[in-house]
């Protein structure tokens, strides 16, 4: 082979090498515009803006992981692993106080029930674990706790990723990969007959990370994608309603903010996501 075919045939691969990697670019960049299974107007996320800029959450070092709303104390309730802790915070993301997780593993998320109740994920136990919270307590014991086991067949770092509880239906969660929504049933909620639309959901996402249940006359899931960067609004009959990319503007978190893993909602509708390592970010509908 000639010198200027071998060059010829160097600039082919490349240019092919280049087309590749364009391709990844923008089906990583650009957001799902698949038509969606029904209107929202209630929670419609293409009205929600962030709230100032993406901040560090100081006290806090890594993991930052769950994420929910206490309206008793009106604080925001986080969960890290390694060190296994639930963090305090306020809305504007200040650390008020930690609270260590005694014989708990691998704690991805935590739901606020009622009263000082709460639910928290762990992935690799596939447990969905009950928990009071007193005011004030600093240690939170494991023997102390009413386990839910979900089966999802798998033990690996793709498990529960999510939880959630609705006053309505009761206790949800979500997987990771494939990304799956569960419904567990509980002594006091037992839906499972009637919603068993939920586990056929297939959102056009890589993964689900987290999820909110938002409340209403009947309510609905939210599911945050860490892959995807994305959230989105499901009805317990399975249809996604609204969606929401934070990597268009104005969001555009794609190099600063990365792997959201929490969402959680307050009782004025605004919107907060918690990421990896520390990160906090609110969004107010406008």
């Amino acid at each position: 082979m000639s010198k200027s075919r071998r060059q010829k045939k160097k600039r082919l691969i490349w240019l092919f090498l280049a087309l590749v990697l364009l391709l990844i670019w923008v089906s990583w960049h650009f957001p799902d515009n698949s038509p969606l299974s029904g209107i929202e107007t209630e929670w419609d996320l293409t009205q929600y803006h962030p709230v100032g800029k993406t901040i560090r959450i100081e006290g806090i070092n890594d993991n930052l992981s769950g994420l929910t709303y206490h309206p008793p104390s009106g604080h925001l309730y986080a969960v890290t692993n390694k060190p296994r802790q639930i963090h305090v915070l306020t809305k504007t993301g200040e650390l008020v106080r930690s609270i260590k997780l005694e014989g708990f593993r691998d704690t991805e998320s935590i739901a606020y029930a009622y009263d000082n109740y709460f639910f928290i994920a762990e992935e690799q136990r596939q447990n969905l674990v009950k928990v009071e919270v007193p005011d004030n307590v600093d240690t939170i014991h494991y023997s102390d706790a009413t386990i839910y086991h979900v089966d999802i067949g798998h033990n690996d770092n793709h498990g529960l990723e999510g939880v959630g509880w609705s006053q309505q239906f009761g206790l949800f969660a979500v997987q990771e990969k494939p990304p799956l929504i569960i419904y567990q049933p509980t002594e006091s909620h037992d839906f499972s007959a009637t919603l068993t639309a939920l586990s056929q959901v297939r959102l056009n996402v890589r993964d689900f990370a987290g999820m909110e249940v938002l409340p209403g006359k009947v309510d609905k899931l939210l599911i945050l994608s860490e892959s995807s960067d994305s959230l989105h609004v499901v009805d317990m009959q399975g249809n996604e309603l609204s969606r929401l990319s934070l990597r268009s503007d104005p969001f555009g978190l794609i190099g600063w903010f990365w792997q959201p893993e929490g969402v959680a909602v307050d009782d004025e509708g605004v919107i907060y996501i918690v990421g990896e390592a520390n990160q906090f970010l609110a969004l107010k509908q406008q």
